[in-house]
C-alpha cells in the first residue's frame, strides 16, 4: 500500500482493480486468461483489456505483442474523491471523512509517459476512469508511521464519475487546456490549466514522446513547446 505521500489520485492493486476488471469483462470466464505466455486481465471479442493502476512500463511487452493482433484497452482509475472510513481493530467505526486529496485526468500522464513512445496507436486506447473511491483503514498499529500505525485495509469502487478515452492525436492533445497559446512553457500550462508542476511536466513530456509536441528554444530556463504538424498516427 502507498504511503500518504503517494501521488494524488493514485490507486494501488486492490479490490478496486478487481471491480473494474469484472466491469469490463463480457463474461466471468473471460478474466485472467493465459495467452501466448501472457496473463491477460480480460479477453474480449476484439482484443484484450488490462486494468493498470500504476507501473505502465510493465505493459510495454503486452502492448507490443497484442496491438498487431487486435484491440488493446488500458484501464487506468484515478480517484477524484475518496471517502476514508477508519475502524478499530475490532471493526468498530471511529470516523468517516472525505480525503482532501483529489485526482485529475491529467494525473494519468504520470503513467502514460512510460509507454508514450508507443502512442498514438490505432489499436491501443487508454480509458482514464475517474472514480469516487471508498478507503477503509484499521487502527491496528501495523500501518505506516505517516498514518500513525493505521493500516489501509481496502480500496473499493464507489461509483464511476466519468471515463475519458484516449486513442487519437486529438484525444491526447485534449490534455492541453483551451486558451493555451501556440507557444507555451510548463509554467503557462500550470497557470492556464490550474496544474501543479508534477502534473504539467508529465503531460508535456508524454506528448513530446508521442511526437505531438516539439520544443522550440527556451524562455529563460524553460523549454518552449509547440504542437507538431506531423504525427505517427
Amino acid at each position: 500500500m502507498p504511503d500518504d505521500g503517494a501521488a494524488i489520485g493514485s490507486l494501488n492493486e486492490t479490490e478496486l482493480h478487481e471491480q473494474l476488471k469484472y466491469r469490463y469483462a463480457p463474461e466471468t470466464g473471460s478474466v485472467e486468461q493465459s495467452i501466448d505466455g501472457f496473463v491477460v486481465d480480460v479477453v474480449t471479442e476484439s482484443g484484450i483489456v488490462e486494468v493498470q493502476t500504476s507501473a505502465f512500463a510493465k505493459l510495454r511487452r503486452k502492448i507490443e505483442h497484442f496491438a498487431p493482433l487486435g484491440e488493446v484497452v488500458v484501464v487506468h482509475p484515478i480517484a477524484v474523491e475518496t471517502v476514508i472510513t477508519k475502524l478499530t481493530a475490532a471493526g468498530e467505526l471511529i470516523s468517516s471523512r472525505r480525503s482532501p486529496k483529489r485526482g485529475r485526468f491529467e494525473d494519468a500522464f504520470r503513467e502514460i509517459v512510460a509507454i508514450a513512445d508507443l502512442l498514438p496507436h490505432p489499436s491501443v486506447s487508454i480509458h482514464v476512469v475517474l472514480v469516487r473511491a471508498i478507503e477503509t483503514r484499521i487502527d491496528d498499529g501495523k500501518g505506516s508511521w505517516r498514518r500513525k500505525g493505521v493500516s489501509i485495509a481496502a480500496r473499493q469502487l464507489g461509483d464511476v464519475v466519468r471515463i475519458v478515452t484516449l486513442s487519437s492525436r486529438s484525444d491526447y492533445l485534449s490534455a492541453l487546456p483551451v486558451g493555451l497559446s501556440e507557444e507555451f512553457t510548463n509554467s503557462d500550462l500550470m497557470a492556464i490549466g490550474s496544474l501543479r508542476y508534477a502534473q504539467a511536466q508529465p503531460v508535456t513530456r508524454a506528448l513530446c514522446k508521442m511526437g505531438l509536441l516539439v520544443t522550440r528554444g527556451k524562455r529563460g530556463r524553460e523549454r518552449i513547446y509547440v504542437r507538431s504538424t506531423t504525427s505517427r498516427e
